[in-house]
């Protein structure tokens, strides 16, 4: 007990000294080391930040009880003699009034991003990174002190990442993971599966689950493509201007079955397209140009020998 007491004592000295007016760029580096040195180290600071996150939402309690800063400040350099948790209240408090959470700012504020049916975005991140989401697509971004991290659901989007070696930039997509320090790539997750291609750089494929040591490395000009669940990826050659397409409003095909391909479509056009189970399984191979649906839609019917039929709601396809 006496052990988890005196890191929380550390905790509080450590909120107090990175929030101070006075802190220094190695006071903040000073407080990354200590974090990562131990996870009781980190796991006492996230109690303390927990609790300042309590007090700052019942500050309008807390506020009348609190006559100056300073009177915090003065009985926090004798913190010996207080009770832990008095520190720990006092240091929250403090910390409230100071400035934003410690740990926020060294994780990242996450923030969201979405693009409907039918929409296409491009964004450009605090540090110089650029992504460009192709529609029904959702990430969510946090820029840390010491990682940059994307959780990728359901989506489509090309990477042109800022090189900062310090910084990693680790996007988490179904059951894998995608390390990069700075170069370009796309990643298609659609229906539980992951196709990464590189244009420029390497990127670094490791599956959790599987442990520490990376899948795949892949280099400009080779693809990894993998099922969520399986033990295997497959890695091959592949020229990177397909997968890049859809940037530029066209679909290469190769092969592809009518129904991924009508799945793709329904993310890209607010319309949606259906066809019958018989017919998903019929295949196509060339380029399709994603302007107009109803064009698209025509020039589908005409390869297959299908009628269209629209309504308000959908276009069929038989």
């Amino acid at each position: 007990m006496r052990a988890i007491d005196a890191l929380r004592d550390e905790a509080v000295a450590w909120l107090i000294r990175v929030q101070s007016d006075q802190a220094t760029a190695d006071d903040w580096a000073a407080l990354t080391a200590w974090l990562e040195a131990s996870n009781d180290h980190l796991a006492a600071f996230e109690e303390i930040e927990d609790l300042a996150a309590e007090l700052d939402a019942r500050a309008a309690e807390i506020a009348p009880a609190v006559n100056t800063t300073a009177s915090l400040v003065v009985p926090l350099r004798r913190r010996a003699a207080l009770p832990v948790w008095a520190a720990a209240a006092a240091a929250a408090v403090l910390a409230a009034i100071v400035g934003p959470m410690v740990w926020r700012d060294y994780q990242g504020t996450p923030t969201v991003y979405q693009t409907r049916p039918g929409e296409t975005r491009q964004i450009v991140l605090a540090d110089g990174s650029r992504i460009r989401m192709d529609a029904a697509s959702t990430l969510r971004v946090q820029l840390g002190w010491r990682e940059r991290r994307v959780q990728m659901a359901e989506a489509q989007a090309a990477f042109d990442v800022a090189k900062d070696p310090g910084r990693p930039f680790l996007i988490s997509v179904g059951d894998q993971q995608v390390r990069v320090v700075g170069t370009e790539f796309n990643i298609r997750h659609y229906d539980k599966t992951v196709r990464v291609t590189v244009r420029r750089g390497i990127v670094e494929v490791r599956q959790p689950a599987l442990g520490s040591t990376p899948v795949a490395r892949l280099v400009a000009g080779q693809s990894l493509s993998h099922v969520e669940g399986a033990p295997k990826s497959v890695q091959t050659s592949a020229d990177p201007d397909p997968a890049f397409a859809w940037t530029q409003r066209r679909l290469v095909c190769d092969d592809e079955t009518l129904g991924d391909m009508v799945a793709y479509l329904n993310r890209r056009y607010p319309t949606p397209i259906r066809i019958s189970p018989a017919l998903a399984s019929r295949r196509f191979s060339g380029v399709l140009e994603l302007g107009d649906q109803d064009l698209v839609v025509k020039r589908l019917a005409g390869y297959f020998s299908l009628s269209v039929h629209r309504t308000d709601r959908q276009i069929e396809l038989r």
